[in-house]
C-alpha cells in the first residue's frame, strides 16, 4: 500500500488521542460487542414475545427500520465495511470458533469452478445467501410477522455458530454472511475508506491480506488485530472519488461481479418486473411471488450476459475480464435505488417513529416527531428520487464502465465497443423502471 503521508486526502485518525484509543485499545471492541450482542438478543426476544404489530414491535422495528434501512445502507455507502466492527454476529462467531474444529474453509483446498465461462469460487456463496436470505423476508411475508423475524435471526445465529464451530478465521463473516458480500461491493462506491497506512508485520487474523492492514474494503472483518497488536502504526481516513475503487481493483473477482448483478436484479429489476411476472404465473400466492423473484433475477443476469457477449464480440475483449469489470456499471443504480426508495425516503417520512418505538421498548422516554421533514421537503425529494437520481446513477455507472473498459481494452475505440452494450442496457432498463416506456407497477 502507498505509505506517503503528504497527500491532502489522507487524515491520520490515530493522531488524535481519543480516536487512537478507540482504534488501538484491545478492550474497546469487546466492550462494543458486549453491548451489540445484548441489543441483538433483546431485539430477537422482543420480536418473539412482544406485540405482533410489525410497526409497534421494538425488535421488528430495530431490525428493519433502523438497522437495515438506515444504519447499514448509509454506513456501507459512506465508509464501506465499518459495520463489521460492531456486528453482533461477528462477535458470536469470534467467540464460538475458539471451541471449533478450526478447519480451513474449502477455498483453500478446492479449485475454482467455471460457470458461464468465468471462474467462480466459494466467495460466490455470499451472492447465493443474499439472494435466498432476502426472498423469505419480502416474498413470504416474514418482515410483517415479528415472531417470524425472531425465528429468522435465530436461524442465522445458529448458522453462524455452526459454521464457526467447524471452520476457523471467521469463515461465516467472510464467505457465508449475506451482508458481507453486499458490503464488499458497495464499499467500492464509498467516498471514504479507513485503512492502516503501512504494513505492521502482524499476521492478518483472517489471512485475507498479504499486505496485512486494516481496510474497509473487500473482506476485512475489522477484527482490529492489526491495530491492537501494533498500536504505533497509523490508521488513516482516506477520501477518494466515489467508484474509483471499482475501477482500480487490486484483485478483480468474478464472484463480486455476480453479486453486483444480483443487487441490480433485486434492486430495482425485481421491484418492477417481479409483480408483472407474478400476475401471469399459474401459481397461488405467495409462491407466485417467489417464482417471479427468481425469474426476475434470471432475466437480469441473462440480459447482462447478452450485453457482455455483444461487447466482447464487437471489441475482442476477454470474456471473463469484461464479465468481472463491467458489472460495476450497474452498481450505482442498484445502490441509489436502495437508498432512495428505502433509507432516505423512510428516514424523511417516519424517521422519528422507529426510534420512539425502540426507546419505549427499552423503557426510555420517546419524544421525536414521526416525520423529520416537512411535506414539501418530502415531495421535493420524491420528485428528485424519481427523475434526477436514476439518470445520475446511469451517468455514474457509465463513467465507471468507461475507465474500466480503457484498462481492459487498451485503447479508446475497443473500450467504447466493449462498454456500449452495457450502457445501452442500463439506460433502457432504467427508463423502463422509471416508467418512460409505459406504466409499470412497483
Amino acid at each position: 500500500m502507498d505509505d506517503r503521508t503528504d497527500r491532502p486526502w489522507h487524515l491520520t485518525l490515530t493522531r488524535y488521542r481519543p480516536l487512537r484509543f478507540l482504534l488501538t485499545n484491545r478492550h474497546v471492541q469487546p466492550t462494543v460487542h458486549a453491548l451489540t450482542v445484548a441489543l441483538f438478543g433483546w431485539a430477537i426476544w422482543t420480536a418473539l414475545t412482544g406485540s405482533q404489530d410489525p410497526n409497534a414491535n421494538p425488535g421488528n422495528v430495530a431490525f428493519f427500520s433502523v438497522w437495515w434501512s438506515t444504519v447499514m445502507l448509509l454506513s456501507l455507502v459512506l465508509v464501506g465495511r465499518v459495520w463489521c466492527f460492531f456486528c453482533p454476529l461477528g462477535a458470536i462467531v469470534r467467540f464460538t470458533q475458539r471451541f471449533g474444529l478450526r478447519r480451513h474453509f474449502p477455498m483453500y483446498t478446492g479449485p475454482n469452478r467455471r460457470v458461464l465461462g468465468v471462474s467462480l469460487s466459494v466467495v460466490s456463496i455470499t451472492a447465493i445467501t443474499f439472494l435466498f436470505a432476502r426472498m423469505p423476508m419480502y416474498k413470504l411475508g416474514v418482515v410483517f410477522s415479528p415472531r417470524l423475524v425472531g425465528y429468522y435471526f435465530l436461524s442465522f445465529t445458529a448458522l453462524a455458530v455452526g459454521v464457526s464451530l467447524v471452520f476457523q478465521r471467521q469463515a461465516f463473516c467472510r464467505y457465508v454472511c449475506p451482508a458481507t458480500g453486499v458490503m464488499s461491493v458497495t464499499s467500492r462506491l464509498s467516498p471514504f475508506e479507513i485503512r492502516q497506512r503501512r504494513e505492521t508485520g502482524v499476521p492478518c487474523a483472517t489471512l485475507e491480506y498479504r499486505s496485512e492492514y486494516l481496510s474497509t474494503e473487500r473482506r476485512c472483518v475489522s477484527c482490529m488485530k492489526c491495530t491492537t497488536q501494533e498500536p504505533g502504526a497509523d490508521v488513516g481516513l482516506r477520501a477518494r472519488l466515489p467508484g474509483a475503487a471499482a475501477v482500480s481493483q487490486r484483485i478483480p473477482l468474478p464472484d463480486d461481479a455476480l453479486l453486483v448483478l444480483i443487487l441490480w436484479a433485486v434492486f430495482p429489476i425485481d421491484h418492477v418486473l417481479g409483480g408483472t411476472i407474478a400476475e401471469v404465473l399459474p401459481v397461488a400466492a405467495p409462491w407466485a411471488d417467489v417464482a417471479a423473484y427468481f425469474l426476475s433475477v434470471a432475466a437480469a443476469i441473462g440480459a447482462y450476459l447478452g450485453a457482455n457477449a455483444l461487447g466482447t464480440y464487437w471489441s475482442g475483449v476477454d470474456w471473463e475480464a469484461s464479465f468481472t469489470r463491467f458489472a460495476y456499471v450497474y452498481l450505482p443504480y442498484a445502490v441509489t435505488y436502495m437508498l432512495g426508495n428505502h433509507a432516505v425516503t423512510s428516514l424523511l417520512e417516519e424517521g422519528g417513529a422507529p426510534v420512539n418505538v425502540i426507546l419505549e421498548g427499552l423503557g426510555l422516554p420517546a419524544f421525536l416527531p414521526e416525520s423529520i421533514a416537512s411535506a414539501g421537503t418530502i415531495a421535493a425529494w420524491q420528485w428528485i428520487n424519481a427523475t434526477v437520481v436514476p439518470w445520475f446513477a446511469v451517468g455514474w455507472g457509465a463513467l465507471i464502465g468507461w475507465y474500466a473498459a480503457k484498462e481492459v481494452a487498451g485503447d479508446d475505440q475497443r473500450a467504447l465497443r466493449a462498454i456500449a452494450p452495457h450502457v445501452v442496457l442500463l439506460a433502457c432498463s432504467t427508463a423502463w423502471v422509471v416508467g418512460l416506456f409505459g406504466s409499470v407497477g412497483h
